[in-house]
């Protein structure tokens, strides 16, 4: 087994470096007897993933110096209740999730939620706090970074989730329905996201200063933004994208922070397509045009 247990990267010095080795080594030593009290030695990947669980209670990797501290098993202690209590939030915001799945099926979404309901029988925050025992195959609109490990990217991902399907709770659901239909016909089986559709139609009708909860594009509407956005820089569209993001906020009553940068993030996230809708003469497939349900 490798026995650089700190990322190369480390601000410690190199004395420090050390010290902080030594105390991450006796602490994987006592982590290692206590998940297999009858064996003397252990696979050297199942000893690197207990290193790695040990770093992530600590939040080491965040804050190296945290392995210098002369309480440091304390710090451990503290740092597998921060992550219960981060689980106990799992719970809620799980619940919260099923509580406001839209008013339209999709199979990853449901499989998805199903799954992360059974994920608190597996985790094990003890040993293996880096895992995710869980299938999360539903696309969100702005994926959570692969950076996050465990119960933080679990619990950022069904942060977002709620997000996505609060703002979807703001419109008809026949309308909104209408709309992922017109943008993937076959959107109840395929890994697709739900909100984005939504979003870029109530975006672009807020930029018009139209009513962003009427959805429908129409071919005039569309035209209006093509002419609008033909004679602008990327910069200049950057900046008319995030006014459109600020009046769709304003037009829905949004002042959650998350809420409104994941907004700015999408109308930004949608100018390369726009710019090549555009250069290609038309906006007939970014911002869609339904008939109003019965």
């Amino acid at each position: 087994m490798n026995t650089e247990l700190l990322p190369q990267r480390s601000p410690l010095s190199m004395e420090e470096d050390l010290l902080a080795q030594e105390a991450l080594w006796r602490l994987l030593r006592q982590q290692a007897r206590l998940y297999a009290p009858e064996s003397s030695s252990l696979p050297a990947e199942t000893a690197a993933a207990l290193a790695e669980s040990i770093r992530l209670t600590l939040g080491a990797d965040r804050n190296p110096r945290i392995l210098l501290a002369p309480d440091l098993e304390e710090q451990f202690r503290l740092g597998r209740r921060r992550l219960e209590q981060k689980v106990e939030l799992s719970r809620q915001l799980w619940r919260t999730a099923c509580l406001t799945m839209p008013e339209m099926e999709n199979r990853s979404l449901s499989d998805t939620l199903r799954s992360i309901g059974g994920f608190w029988k597996r985790y094990d925050p003890r040993f293996f706090a880096q895992n995710v025992p869980c299938d999360i195959d539903y696309q969100l609109s702005h994926p959570v970074s692969e950076q996050l490990q465990g119960v933080d990217y679990v619990n950022e991902w069904l942060r977002r989730l709620c997000l996505e399907q609060k703002f979807l709770s703001q419109f008809d659901p026949a309308l909104a329905r209408a709309i992922v239909a017109r943008s993937c016909p076959d959107y109840r089986r395929l890994l697709v996201n739900l909100f984005e559709p939504v979003a870029v139609n109530a975006l672009g009708l807020a930029l018009l200063g139209e009513d962003p909860r009427s959805l429908s594009v129409p071919t005039p509407l569309r035209r209006r933004l093509e002419t609008r956005f033909t004679a602008l820089t990327d910069a200049e569209s950057d900046a008319a994208l995030r006014s459109g993001a600020k009046s769709l906020c304003a037009a829905l009553g949004i002042e959650a922070s998350q809420t409104t940068r994941y907004l700015d993030d999408l109308a930004l996230g949608i100018r390369p397509r726009l710019r090549a809708a555009v250069e290609a003469g038309t906006l007939e497939y970014v911002f869609l045009e339904v008939s109003s349900p019965a």
